[in-house]
C-alpha cells in the first residue's frame, strides 16, 4: 500500500504566521520517505525544500495559477463578487490568526474545512473560468499522485493549503493509499 503524507505550504501567508516556520517543513521533509512533490512556484520555502530533497525523486505538481485567487482581503471596484471574496478573506485571516498558533492547525480538518468554504466563495465570486481552471490543475495533480501511487511508491507532498483539503478528500477515496496527516511540532 503506498503511503502519501499531504503536508500544506502557506506560501503568501507564511510571513503572517512564522510558527510555521521552514524549520517545520524541513522537519517533515527529514521524517517522511518517498518522492517528493512540490508545487511549481518559485518561492522561498519551496527553493528550499527542493534543495533539502537531495537526491529523493522529485515531482512538480500541475500549475494551478490559472484557476488560482490570492487571499486578499481588499476589493477595489464595485463587483458585488469580489467584494464578498475580500470580506471573506479578511474574516478567514482574523480567524487563522487565533487558530493557527501552533504548526499541528494547520495541516488539520478545521483549516481544510475553511479553505474548501473559500474555494466555494472564489468560485461564486469570480466564475465558472477560473473554477473550470482550478478544477482542472487539480485533477492532473491527482493523476500524477495516483500513478506514483499505483506503483506502490511513498510520496511526500506539499501543496498549498489554498487547495490540499481537495487532494486530501480525493485520495481519502482511493483504494492502496494510506493518507498521512503529517506531525507538526513546533
Amino acid at each position: 500500500m503506498a503511503r502519501i503524507v499531504l503536508v500544506s505550504l502557506l506560501q503568501g501567508l507564511s510571513s503572517r504566521f512564522p510558527v510555521y516556520s521552514q524549520t517545520c517543513l524541513n522537519t517533515a521533509l527529514a521524517n517522511y520517505g518517498g518522492r517528493v512533490w512540490l508545487p511549481p512556484q518559485q518561492s522561498r520555502d519551496v527553493d528550499e525544500l527542493r534543495r533539502g530533497a537531495g537526491n529523493r525523486p522529485l515531482g512538480m505538481l500541475a500549475d494551478l495559477k490559472a484557476g488560482w485567487s490570492p487571499i486578499d482581503p481588499t476589493a477595489g471596484g464595485d463587483d458585488a463578487g469580489r467584494l464578498a471574496l475580500a470580506q471573506y478573506d479578511d474574516e478567514l485571516l482574523g480567524n487563522l490568526d487565533m487558530y493557527w498558533r501552533i504548526p499541528a492547525k494547520i495541516n488539520s480538518p478545521i483549516t481544510d474545512n475553511l479553505f474548501e468554504l473559500r474555494r466555494e466563495v472564489v468560485d461564486e465570486a469570480l466564475g465558472a473560468k477560473v473554477t473550470q481552471a482550478w478544477q482542472q490543475g487539480l485533477e492532473t495533480r491527482l493523476k500524477a499522485l495516483l500513478v506514483a501511487a499505483a506503483s506502490g511508491e511513498d510520496q511526500l507532498v506539499f501543496a498549498e493549503v489554498e487547495c490540499a483539503y481537495w487532494l486530501r478528500c480525493c485520495l481519502s477515496d482511493e483504494a492502496g493509499i494510506e493518507l498521512v496527516w503529517p506531525e507538526m511540532a513546533g
